[in-house]
């Protein structure tokens, strides 16, 4: 006997809801319609409805066979949540398609049950099966890299994260999502000293609706470790206590630690070895999380960086470890996103909520700068403000964007007056001939400006740190030769990535070499000797191995 009319009609319904709020959660996740889109879980729910799709057509002529195709569905929408992330509204539609296939299948087991029964246990053994295989290709192309971190999450009590950052001489930054905030009460910053004598309590210099405090303590001593913790209300969360080294005043040695592009929420074993490394400073290149949202979503921006920043693993390293940190295309938008991308202004906002980072000169790129004893940092901004990278190269294509040049030419000149050493942040390669990337081969001419810019003004004690690429690899600067007529600039260019994700190899040659791979990082190692600087860089995985090397030497001329 056929279903009841208005029981069809219900399940054809219930599958259209569906089927809707399934796409509904791509257009979320990819900020537009999505077959072959990053992030992946934007086109798995993409083919997912097209599945549910095919079976409301099929509904039409065999009502139980349209439940299988939306069963399927609704399981995919489920394996997706469960190996990423899927909007609430996805789930939803999912639990429609259940009901719905339920009650298409309704008559039919009411009528012969069994081998209704018999082909239900099929299907659930197949999609079992093809579970197992999406998982094992998910894995193998999106999963971890290398073995997870034996740390555990820390409770949530009156903070749900928090990491340090904006290191100075006398002075740090530390920014925390607070669990809750309660009338009256305002969280403080504890500083204390080594000796565990108290230091300082600052209040925070701004809270955010979405509840992230800015702590700025000041008044410190040079080259001196303290500890930090949140108090609310008179009590301590001291299951996220904090250490930050002040700067050095003058000479010094030090490492710095860096790297790029993580998985979101990656807790792998190379964040452990990074904290153990003991590094003054971690310089994040980039990607630090891969949740490509390009629509103006600050939430959603919010989302992706409390998944990592609350992975056990980093925030273990963001406790120990200050940050200085500069996106590229994946935590800023979509891949190989730029100026043109909705989520711009979001990102951008957001980064000056979230990030405990140094004053921003610029009111749009995150473009910083930073002093360590006789080293200048310089951090661009190679997305916010580039332009497309598929237009024609020429005088009027940039990456850095107008501003942000003349902010670095006037940087560079400070440093070669100022500093013994200039370390360069730039977040994707430099050293490419590729003219269709997504790298500076693409930006020949203005790389060439810049080029000439250092040649001309006489700026050698220069060296690049970078990732996007995810290998590690180095050059002397024996091919970095991009001003007019080969003439330099010739610094060393040092790249540290995956952190975690798998290996890639971009642009080159690189005179030491390039090993792709996953679960990499760098140490940079400087020795201000007075009358010149050994700068030293160490590429390692995982397990610490080091897998490249290289040491360069700077004289430092008198003044």
């Amino acid at each position: 006997m056929a279903a009841p009319r208005a029981t069809r009609i219900l399940a054809v319904v219930l599958a259209l809801v569906g089927l809707a709020a399934i796409l509904i959660a791509s257009f979320e996740r990819a900020g537009e319609p999505a077959l072959l889109e990053r992030p992946w879980e934007a086109s798995a729910l993409s083919w997912a409805a097209l599945v549910s799709l095919f079976g409301t057509a099929a509904f039409v002529r065999r009502p139980a066979f349209a439940s299988f195709p939306w069963l399927a569905t609704a399981w995919s929408v489920v394996a997706v949540a469960w190996l990423g992330s899927v909007p609430l509204v996805g789930i939803a539609g999912a639990s429609v398609l259940i009901l719905a296939a339920a009650l298409s299948l309704a008559p039919a087991v009411a009528r012969s049950p069994r081998p209704v029964l018999t082909r239900l246990a099929g299907f659930v053994a197949l999609c079992t099966l093809l579970t197992g295989v999406g998982v094992r290709v998910h894995q193998a192309y999106l999963g971890p890299t290398h073995p997870a971190s034996p740390l555990r999450h820390l409770p949530v009590e009156l903070v749900e994260w928090a990491w340090s950052g904006a290191v100075t001489q006398q002075s740090f930054a530390v920014t925390a999502r607070l669990a809750s905030t309660a009338s009256g009460i305002t969280p403080e910053l504890i500083v204390r000293a080594s000796d565990g004598s108290e230091v300082a309590r600052v209040p925070p210099t701004a809270v955010s609706p979405a509840r992230i405090a800015r702590f700025e303590p000041t008044g410190l001593q040079p080259a001196t470790r303290y500890r930090w913790s949140i108090a609310i209300g008179g009590r301590e969360d001291r299951s996220r206590t904090g250490t930050v080294q002040t700067y050095p005043d003058g000479a010094a040695t030090f490492t710095l630690a860096f790297g790029a592009c993580a998985r979101t929420g990656s807790s792998g074993q190379v964040f452990d070895r990074i904290r153990e490394a003991n590094p003054l400073l971690f310089v994040h290149t980039g990607d630090f999380h891969y949740a490509d949202i390009d629509e103006p979503d600050p939430k959603a921006i919010r989302d992706a960086f409390t998944r990592s920043l609350r992975a056990p693993a980093q925030q273990a390293l963001w406790l120990d470890v200050p940050v200085a940190y500069t996106w590229d295309d994946h935590d800023y938008g979509g891949n190989d996103s730029d100026r043109t991308t909705a989520s711009r202004e979001a990102a951008r906002a957001v980064y000056r909520e979230i990030v405990p980072h140094y004053p921003l000169p610029l009111d749009g790129p995150i473009a910083q700068a930073f002093t360590i004893g006789r080293v200048r940092v310089i951090l661009t901004d190679t997305r916010s403000e580039r332009a497309p990278s598929h237009l024609p190269d020429g005088p009027s294509k940039s990456m850095l964007g107008a501003p942000q040049l003349a902010w670095l030419f006037d940087e560079l000149l400070a440093a070669r007056d100022s500093a013994a050493l200039t370390i360069w942040v730039n977040s994707v390669p430099w050293i490419s001939n590729e003219t269709r990337s997504d790298n500076w081969g693409a930006y020949a001419e203005e790389r060439r400006r810049i080029s000439d810019f250092l040649v001309e003004n006489g700026i050698r004690n220069l060296v690049m740190i970078s990732g996007d690429a995810h290998m590690l690899a180095a050059d002397s600067g024996a091919n970095n030769l991009y001003a007019s007529n080969g003439a330099g600039p010739g610094f060393p260019v040092y790249h540290a990535a995956a952190l975690d994700r798998r290996g890639s190899l971009k642009g080159g040659p690189y005179t030491e070499g390039a090993h792709p791979g996953g679960g990499q990082f760098g140490l940079l190692t400087i020795e201000d000797r007075d009358t010149e600087i050994l700068v030293t860089f160490s590429g390692r995985n995982w397990r610490g191995e080091e897998l490249i090397h290289h040491r360069t030497v700077f004289p430092v001329p008198r003044r």
